[in-house]
């Protein structure tokens, strides 16, 4: 009997689980539970890479879908006179830069996204 109550309680939590993430997935809410996946891009007004004579790649820890992807590169985009993108797949960020920045400038909004960096060599 006891073993039943056990199984049944175990069902129970693995069905509300699935569900939840069903849920969030249909709303289109981040694997963190921040944010949602329709937020607005902060859009870069100079694309041109040629103005950007500077440039860094970092990688970054602890993304686990391209929203975390998107919140990074948002972040790093409201920076100014830097063009960033960043590649969940290989988990770094390239940041193009008009002048050279100080890196702990790039390490706040990189942190501010709550996420971190270490440089790739």
């Amino acid at each position: 009997m006891e073993k039943t109550i056990i199984l049944i309680v175990i069902g129970i939590i693995a069905i509300v689980g699935i569900v939840n993430y069903i849920k969030r997935m249909k709303s289109g809410s981040c694997c963190s539970g921040e944010g949602t996946l329709n937020t607005e891009k902060v859009k870069v007004k100079d694309k041109n890479k040629k103005h950007y004579p500077y440039k860094k790649v970092l990688n970054i820890g602890g993304m686990t879908c391209s929203h975390c992807a998107k919140n990074i590169e948002n972040h790093l985009n409201k920076i100014n006179n830097v063009y960033a993108k960043v590649d969940f797949d290989k988990e770094e960020a390239v940041i193009l830069m008009k002048e050279e920045l100080d890196e702990k400038l790039l390490e706040d909004a990189i942190k501010d996204s709550g996420y971190r960096y270490y440089i790739k060599d």
